[in-house]
């Protein structure tokens, strides 16, 4: 009988740590790949499904990836508190959806939810293999304006620059210098010496005969070094 429950009892030490190791890995599966430091949008929120974890900024979900966080599909279910600044309603059949990306939302207590298209729309059945219906596809490249700095591409839409990988879009911080052709939705106007900038989320553009430049706040520049520490009496 000793044997016997001194086996049970290592058997049920080996399982329990077989549940913490699995446990563990689960917990850890959405940083892999992804380097310390790796910035995400200013601003973002963690949101989840299940144990899946996402990243969201302005209508945009993201999951770690090799090369950042990439450009997701809008997970359903999901709740988000804010709904992104160029959303549109929808009334199908008596209900109110949100509607941005092609992606739609309800409210619910926590915020909004995402959800299904309404079934009154036409919605394209994806082919077998790709992605669920369900799971709303991100923008395409043509929505996205085609921004350069020097020999490197910047695509922008909506205050937000990506980056081109094999691995999809993947956000990337606002290049100085990169000029596009609109300024976002909710920018704001910012006067510094009679001078007129925009400002979008830390994001800070001077217009310019090519377009809206992103610069670095000249506030900043202008601003004086903090003097030296006295140097300790002898």
């Amino acid at each position: 009988m000793k044997l016997i429950t001194s086996l049970t009892g290592r058997a049920l030490l080996l399982g329990l740590g077989l549940f913490s190791f699995a446990e563990t890995q689960a917990s850890t599966h959405v940083s892999v790949g992804v380097g310390i430091g790796v910035p995400l949008p200013h601003g973002y929120a963690e949101v989840s499904v299940g144990r899946e974890q996402y990243y969201y900024h302005r209508g945009t979900f993201y999951r770690p990836g090799r090369h950042g966080y990439q450009v997701v599909r809008a997970p359903r279910g999901c709740v988000v508190r804010e709904l992104p600044p160029l959303y549109s309603r929808v009334y199908i059949g008596g209900s109110l959806f949100y509607r941005y990306d092609n992606v739609y939302y309800q409210s619910c207590p926590e915020g909004y939810v995402v959800v299904d298209p309404p079934s009154t729309m036409v919605v394209q059945v994806a082919a077998p293999g790709s992605a669920p219906a369900s799971a709303s596809a991100p923008a395409k490249d043509n929505d996205y304006q085609s921004a350069w700095v020097g020999d490197v591409e910047y695509l922008f839409r909506d205050g937000q620059f990506f980056k081109r990988t094999s691995e999809g879009l993947v956000w990337a911080e606002a290049p100085l210098g990169a000029i596009t052709k609109t300024l976002p939705a909710d920018s704001r106007s910012v006067w510094y010496e009679d001078v007129e900038y925009y400002e979008c989320e830390e994001i800070y553009f001077r217009k310019t005969p090519d377009g809206f430049k992103v610069i670095e706040a000249p506030w900043k520049k202008a601003a004086p070094a903090p003097a030296p520490a006295p140097a300790p009496a002898k």
